[in-house]
């Protein structure tokens, strides 16, 4: 039981502000934070405008998507096809009254 509790000791953290407290009261941190608090600031709205960049690209992204998934037909629609004129010039195998239609598209061209 000695051993397991031994193996679960917290170790300090950087944060915890020890060692770091120093740090900051110079203005330099430890780490490779790196930089005073304006050029640390300035990296930060770099990143925030290259993330606004990045959301404008998403939000279009998503509205071409959702675009596009309203044109499609949905999977389970069924088409009508007008194919009176074929069987009045008797073009079709079997009873005129059949239950199923069957329609071969092959020459289009």
């Amino acid at each position: 039981m000695l051993a397991l509790a031994a193996g679960c000791e917290k170790k300090p953290s950087k944060l915890d502000g020890a060692e770091r407290m120093p740090a900051i009261s110079t203005g330099q941190t430890s780490g490779g934070g790196g930089g005073d608090l304006e050029a640390r600031v300035a990296r930060l709205e770099k990143y925030n405008e290259a993330l606004d960049f990045l959301q404008k690209i998403y939000d279009q992204q998503k509205q071409q998507a959702e675009q596009q998934e309203r044109s499609e037909p949905a999977p389970d629609a069924m088409f009508a096809v007008d194919i009176t004129e074929n069987v009045k010039l008797g073009m079709v195998e079997g009873p005129n009254a059949a239950l199923v239609t069957i329609i071969e598209a092959w020459d289009f061209a």
